[in-house]
């Protein structure tokens, strides 16, 4: 936020907004692997040595760009105010594709290719988490069919308390986040084109599958049948 700022601090604040608005350009036109230091420097108005006063690397570049698309990924999921364990999965679901259609590079660069040689750091995690937590929020303590296994329950233990979930719900989040994850990478590269293309019936379909493998909804489901009777 620049107001409030003294006029050094919000120079400052200009010049890095411009770096990373030529580093999404480049993105975008190149993908992650051909991201130029000198070019994103060139497109700032910087000389080239200028550019490492703001950021030390190319790599602390990607980094900052890969937290600063999952911020925007998470701001459109925690917009989604849907009430009900499956109406809010459906939402947020519809939400992620939506997001990705519309910002085709911001998803690539945090779902794509690996990018050789960058390796993200810790402080990805977050950012990353606040993704999956409107989703692990859908699923409440109940233990999800098939992620049971102990091993596997051992392993994430620790993170699903940290959500309030059950490890093998958090198991299973992790499992269908990565089916949409595959679908709409799928749509964005085309490789649905002759097939299921658009995808939205396919994508539905899947939304479909994972209420049910989630045991998601039953109580509305139970409710809606009650009132038929």
């Amino acid at each position: 936020m620049l107001f409030g700022m003294g006029v050094r601090d919000r120079a400052r604040a200009e010049t890095s907004e411009r770096i990373l608005a030529a580093a999404r350009q480049q993105i975008a036109e190149h993908g992650g692997v051909g991201l130029s230091m000198r070019a994103v420097a060139r497109e700032a108005g910087l000389v080239s040595s200028a550019v490492y006063r703001y950021v030390e690397t190319r790599e602390a570049l990607l980094t900052a760009m890969i937290i600063e698309s999952y911020g925007h990924l998470a701001e459109a999921l925690q917009a989604v105010n849907a009430l009900g364990e499956e109406r809010r999965w459906r939402a947020l679901a519809v939400a992620f594709r939506e997001w990705a259609l519309a910002n085709p590079h911001e998803f690539q660069l945090i779902y794509g290719t690996p990018i050789p040689g960058y390796v993200a750091p810790p402080e990805t995690v977050p950012a990353a988490a606040a993704v999956a937590a409107p989703f692990v929020s859908c699923l409440g303590e109940h233990r999800v069919d098939g992620f049971t296994s102990g091993e596997l329950e051992s392993q994430l233990a620790a993170s699903a308390g940290g959500f309030g979930v059950s490890p093998s719900g958090l198991g299973a989040v992790i499992a269908e986040l990565a089916a949409l994850v595959g679908v709409v990478s799928l749509e964005l590269a085309g490789h649905l084109v002759g097939t299921a293309d658009p995808a939205d019936h396919l994508f539905a379909a899947i939304v479909d599958r994972q209420v049910e493998t989630l045991g998601l909804g039953g109580w509305e489901r139970r409710v809606r049948r009650g009132r038929r009777r």
